[in-house]
């Protein structure tokens, strides 16, 4: 685990506030959308996610978990499994406080939550940070968002290692804080940043890789310095 002053970043990538865990893009019902493509997957998602969420909630005395975004996958409606796993995790959480904020994959999740009593917010404000998912531009100071799904990938000897990771940005053109959270989906690879040409959201689109700070994810959180200086070492000319 990481400390950055009120914040810890966690390796079961959930970001903690005091007794509040962040987490983003679960895509719950992702196997639903792959056999409609005539892909088979496995439905074990929603059980890992579960045991994973309650343990967090267990190591770390959680009292109330947020969602930035994505708690589900398909965009244009809601599939059968979609339905039965985000209902499947609300209450598996009934024992502490859940608060979801709306992502650009969540157009029709209002209608599960609102049957347990839920709703789903556009941000949530915890100790003068902005939790928001991060498809849409936000001018606040300090800001907790997912959307990205930032990964680091490195070849190295024929082999393909690929880490999820935090990313610690100070945009100096805005003076905000910003922190980018892994994809919480077991499912998701997550996107990655040594290769991008530009971020999907609008937020980061004139972020520079100097600004960035790469926190890589595994058994523990790990500080792998500036993605400039990364790109700089892995591509530089022997």
């Amino acid at each position: 685990m990481v400390k950055l002053n009120d914040i810890k970043l966690t390796p079961e990538r959930a970001l903690i506030i005091k007794d509040t865990a962040v987490i983003a893009d679960l895509h719950l019902g992702l196997e639903n959308v792959m056999l409609e493509k005539g892909v088979a997957v496995p439905r074990m998602q929603i059980i890992e996610i579960v045991n994973a969420v309650k343990q967090i909630i267990e190591k770390y005395s959680i009292r109330r978990i947020v969602v930035a975004g994505d708690l589900k996958h398909e965009f244009s409606r809601n599939l059968p499994y979609e339905w039965e796993d985000v209902e499947q995790f609300l209450k598996s959480l009934e024992d502490v406080e859940l608060e979801v904020v709306r992502g650009n994959h969540d157009n029709y999740l209002a209608a599960i939550l609102a049957k347990h009593g839920i709703e789903l917010k556009e941000e949530i404000k915890i100790e003068g940070w902005t939790i928001i998912h991060g498809h849409k531009e936000c001018d606040k100071p300090k800001i907790i968002m997912g959307h990205e799904h930032p990964a680091v990938k490195i070849r190295f000897r024929g082999s393909m290692y690929s880490y999820h990771c935090y990313l610690k940005i100070k945009k100096k053109q805005t003076n905000q804080d910003i922190i980018v959270l892994p994809a919480f989906s077991p499912l998701v690879s997550g996107s990655d940043i040594l290769s991008a040409e530009k971020f999907l959201s609008p937020i980061l689109s004139d972020v520079s890789d100097d600004e960035i700070e790469i926190y890589a994810v595994e058994d523990e959180v790990v500080y792998l310095g500036r993605l400039s200086d990364l790109k700089s070492v892995l591509y530089s000319e022997v």
